[in-house]
């Protein structure tokens, strides 16, 4: 309970600013946008290094995944043809899977959360609905896609926004590389 009241004494600017831009995220449900996918984007921001080359690395990794997810979900379409429905995914999903472990070992494409995270929030949110539902297939792919990948991404430049307008940043302190937060 002590540790539980110093926590609640220690709320700062930043905890203020999180929770405001947290609670801003969410008008993205005015525009249909998964907001829980902005979320776990911005989580992402932080989980691989909190800067700029996050946001990069982070949305080329997410774009890739989310590609192979939708790939598996037009194999698992397919395969549904000749198969039942449940084999039909988990050989759509072995496929992608199995490339996507491939596209982790190139060097522009690095953060094993990010792909496994993109992968499962385009698969999900693809049958969830976690999107505006089109009448053409392949319009309703690219829907999904724009809504699903576009907030996660979003979600990267969201946390980059948080940590600006906390005022959070760090600086070189002196030639050894020590670090100091102000």
């Amino acid at each position: 309970m002590r540790q539980l009241g110093k926590a609640i004494l220690d709320i700062n600017q930043t905890d203020f600013v999180v929770a405001g831009v947290s609670a801003l995220a969410c008008l993205g449900t005015l525009a249909g946008m998964p907001v829980w996918a902005l979320f776990i984007g911005w989580a992402w921001y932080l989980a691989i290094g909190a800067n700029k080359t996050a946001i990069r690395e982070g949305s080329v990794t997410c774009v890739a995944a989310a590609v192979l997810a939708l790939t598996a979900v037009v194999l698992t379409d397919a395969f549904a043809v000749f198969m039942p429905g449940m084999q039909a995914s988990m050989l759509a999903v072995f496929l992608m899977i199995m490339a996507l472990m491939v596209a982790l070992k190139l060097p522009c494409i690095k953060h094993s959360l990010v792909g496994f995270n993109s992968f499962s929030c385009i698969f999900a949110g693809y049958y969830l609905g976690a999107f505006p539902a089109q009448s053409d297939y392949i319009l309703n792919l690219v829907v999904a896609f724009v809504y699903i990948t576009g907030a996660n991404i979003l979600g990267l430049f969201v946390g980059w926004a948080s940590q600006q307008l906390a005022g959070f940043s760090f600086r070189r302190r002196d030639q050894q590389g020590d670090l100091e937060i102000s």
